[in-house]
């Protein structure tokens, strides 16, 4: 997988946890994703086990809530899902569409969604 300039080589069967960030140092035990469509692949690609989430991916970038958009409409799945963004207006939006795509049944309803700030 090509992203952000890296080769991760990861197998298939291994879970990992991706960090969707533009700016902030990538925590240990996660794969860094600068790009809304880098995170996007990860997910479509590998097993993900916790997701952890930005708002705010840079000026005129697409954002948190555009990820959650595409997690939704595509069906995708993963364990768990972090907020860690600083932005409570972006949290809430990101956290109503994952509520209505569990109501509607676009992604699983056993989701786990947790808010953790920055």
């Amino acid at each position: 997988m090509l992203c952000i300039g890296r080769i991760f080589k990861l197998e298939r069967e291994s879970k990992m946890n991706v960090y969707m960030d533009d700016q902030r140092s990538c925590p240990f035990g996660y794969v860094p994703a600068t790009t809304v469509e880098c995170a996007l692949q990860m997910v479509r690609d590998y097993d993900v086990n916790i997701l952890s989430l930005d708002f705010n991916m840079g000026w005129g970038a697409k954002n948190g809530l555009d990820f959650v958009e595409a997690f939704c409409t595509e069906g995708l799945y993963v364990n768990e899902i972090r907020f860690h963004t600083n932005d409570v207006i972006g949290m809430y939006k990101m956290k109503q569409r994952m509520d209505k795509g569990k109501e509607e049944g676009e992604i699983t309803p056993h989701l786990v969604i947790k808010y953790v700030g920055s």
